[in-house]
């Protein structure tokens, strides 16, 4: 191991075995956690490794290594990653929509064969290369870490749906966001196009992006979902989005270093929430609370930002490397990176779309220059069939109401800061009541209520407003990447602030606004211009100083970061008994694929998150509400409650069972559910009928029993 002088340090080479055996070391000790909490066994992880390299890393080093692009290591990893979990996942739902499955058992073979043969005369060479390590790497790996380390402290995560040693299974009910990914992973294990699971007969219109790498995964390497879902899949995400930030961070600006503080504060940096919240003993997640926009939560919280930012990340690299070498490999990349984003999180595809166009536009007007118009065409192409797949699906549920219709952020805001009593807040509430808005309150809206609002929730992000209205105000020929990125920036809050999108059946002022992603994503990406404003300022200062105001600058950064995950850490796992986990084994094993089970909602909860079965209502929150309308949600719940009364009096309403296409029903005695032995009378709607339900027991033990509703081939004569 040679060395010799890095930029802040000491360089090392590392050589391929070396960098082996740390790999080695570091796999060991997911296994040994994975070996701790898991949904199978402990030899799960390492068929998910080997699963990643066949099905995510040799697909994405096939695309890549189409033409020579000279990237560095840690960017072709990166990429490579970034293209395998979309590419693959792509094809894998390409050939389910076709039912034709050898069209994806193709694709990593192809890969492989491809890979291996390309390298055939040059496997010493490789395995004799070396590596410079500098200590920016070492940093990097602790960032990483610091990264990962949350997946182990909430319980949403390892801990989630793993065996107990004394017997049976923890299970997080609330939040229902586990509930909920769980069940759509499942369900695409077996159905595309699918169904929402816990809603059975609706359409899913949904960006389940995330969910189908877990079903291709599961599929294709016969690993478990709760494994994947909780424990394997967020591993691997939250890795490729910290190594896709540093690598786009790098080449933007220039440093490794500025790079690695960059990974950092992207997806581990909040707002100043920490303030108030320490002032006024807030005992709510302080981020949420206080501004509503919080970005650490987004990541956290098994939501699909984690990997959209990933993709994200990996499309504007690529897009500042098609504006600077003007290689059709990098427009391609570049396109399909920004267009695939929709079947990940919607809105970021729609937010950089938005911000595509407009930068395209005006460069093309100001300098005549037509790169981002290329890159806007062909996104628009690759984007449309995706996008009109998704909006079909949508119709098909409750809809959306997108509106201009400014959303009282800034009112809720001072409301929960105990401000609204007072002068500044009873004249900014003035503006959200009828009829004209009175001077008083647009000169305190804009001149102290927002901009404090901004200040709040952008924290020490405001340090990059100077630079954003620079680019926007003064745009260059050479800086196209730059002004889309400041133009992807500003829209977020602006989108946010002016518009409404919710449920289309539903009072919107009682439903959550999806517009908040907006400047949510903003948030985000701004904490590039935050880090390059904090070198420049650096550049020829003595270190000592520029320790402190990166020390500084962390230090006011992760309070609210801390808080919500302390505030996460405290919440308690629910247990599966061994009896339920028997039902949940029976009909996982025992019910068909997307066959429907009509159960108490206790119930409904795990046999959604754990089977390949689907339930007529489950409530899961602000989910449901977007996958149905309020007057078909009614009327499945009020169905529901009919059942169950009717099945207490010895009646089965055969017309909800044909409605929703049951074929299971599951009665859970210890809510004293009957249980009888004998057939029960039928009753449609209220009126006797004549014939006798047939059912059979085909599950029992101390706590439930499941019949199956016989097929009318199946009645007896």
């Amino acid at each position: 191991m040679s060395s010799r002088g890095g930029l802040l340090g000491v360089r090392r080479t590392l050589y391929s075995p070396q960098i082996a055996m740390l790999v080695v070391l570091g796999l060991g000790a997911l296994t040994l956690v994975f070996g701790t909490w898991t949904a199978t066994s402990a030899w799960s992880f390492p068929r998910f490794v080997v699963a990643v390299l066949a099905l995510i890393y040799l697909p994405g080093k096939l695309v890549l290594d189409t033409r020579s692009l000279g990237l560095k290591p840690l960017e072709d990893l990166t990429l490579a990653l970034v293209l395998g979990i979309t590419s693959s996942s792509f094809v894998y739902w390409i050939s389910a929509v076709v039912a034709v499955p050898y069209v994806f058992a193709l694709w990593p073979l192809l890969a492989a064969a491809v890979y291996f043969y390309r390298r055939r005369k040059g496997w010493s060479d490789t395995w004799r290369r070396d590596f410079s390590v500098e200590i920016s790497h070492v940093l990097l790996a602790g960032v990483v870490i610091l990264g990962l380390i949350p997946l182990v402290a909430l319980p949403m995560y390892y801990r989630n749906v793993a065996f107990l040693p004394e017997g049976g299974m923890t299970f997080l009910r609330r939040p229902r966001d586990a509930i909920f990914h769980l069940s759509i992973a499942n369900e695409l294990s077996h159905s595309i196009p699918p169904q929402v699971p816990f809603l059975a007969g609706k359409p899913l219109g949904y960006h389940y992006g995330m969910d189908l790498l877990v079903a291709m995964l599961s599929n294709s390497a016969s690993l478990s979902v709760p494994d994947l879902t909780v424990r394997f899949v967020p591993t691997l995400l939250v890795i490729t989005t910290l190594l896709a930030v540093f690598c786009f961070s790098r080449i933007w600006l220039r440093s490794q270093y500025a790079a690695v503080l960059s990974a950092f504060l992207v997806v581990l940096g909040e707002d100043l929430a920490f303030v108030p919240g320490l002032l006024l003993g807030s005992r709510e997640i302080w981020s949420v609370q206080f501004f509503g926009a919080p970005t650490v939560y987004s990541l956290y919280f098994l939501n699909p930002m984690l990997p959209a930012l990933a993709i994200l990340f990996g499309g504007l690299f690529c897009l500042v490397k098609f504006c600077e070498e003007q290689g059709k490999t990098w427009l391609i990349l570049t396109a399909f990176l920004l267009a695939v984003l929709v079947e990940y999180k919607v809105f970021v595809a729609v937010h950089a779309f938005m911000a595509l166009a407009i930068a395209a536009v005006i460069y093309l007007a100001l300098f005549r220059d037509r790169r981002l118009l290329k890159v806007l065409v062909l996104t628009g192409l690759l984007t449309a069939p995706l996008i009109t797949y998704t909006l079909l699906g949508t119709a098909a549920g409750a809809g959306v109401w997108v509106r201009i219709d400014p959303w009282p952020y800034v009112l809720h805001s001072l409301e929960q800061l105990g401000l609204l009593d007072t002068y500044l807040g009873q004249q900014v509430a003035a503006l959200w009541t009828r009829g004209a808005p009175p001077l008083g309150g647009l000169i305190a809206f804009f001149a102290v209520a927002l901009p404090g609002y901004l200040l709040g929730s952008l924290g020490l992000r405001v340090i990059a407003i100077p630079v954003v209205i620079k680019e926007l105000s003064f745009p260059r020929p050479p800086s196209a990447a730059r002004f889309f990125v400041a133009v992807f920036v500003i829209l977020g809050p602006l989108v946010t602030l002016t518009c409404t999108v919710t449920p289309r059946s539903y009072p919107p002022d009682s439903q959550y606004n999806e517009a908040i992603w907006f400047f949510v994503q903003s948030k985000y990406v701004v904490w590039i211009f935050v880090v390059e404003s904090i070198w420049s300022f650096c550049r020829g200062r003595r270190r000592a100083l520029k320790a402190l105001i990166v020390v500084v600058i962390v230090g006011l950064s992760i309070p609210s970061t801390a808080e919500y995950f302390h505030s996460r850490m405290r919440q308690r796992l629910d247990i599966l008994g061994e009896r339920e986990l028997e039902l949940v084994g029976f009909l996982d094993q025992g019910c068909i694929d997307g066959g429907v089970v009509f159960s108490r909602q206790q119930v409904a909860a795990p046999v959604a998150a754990l089977t390949r079965c689907r339930v007529p209502v489950l409530n899961i929150g602000s989910y449901t509400n977007s996958f149905v309308s309020v007057s078909e949600l009614r009327e499945r719940r009020k169905d529901w409650d009919d059942f169950w009364d009717a099945w207490n009096k010895e009646r089965v309403r055969t017309d909800i069972l044909e409605r929703y296409k049951v074929g299971y029903v599951v009665v859970d005695k210890r809510v004293g559910d009957l249980a009888p032995e004998r057939p029960l009378a039928s009753q449609t709607h209220g009126q006797a009928a004549d014939r006798v339900v047939s059912m059979e027991t085909c599950f029992l033990n101390e706590d439930f029993v499941v019949y199956r509703v016989l097929a009318d081939d199946e009645q007896p004569t």
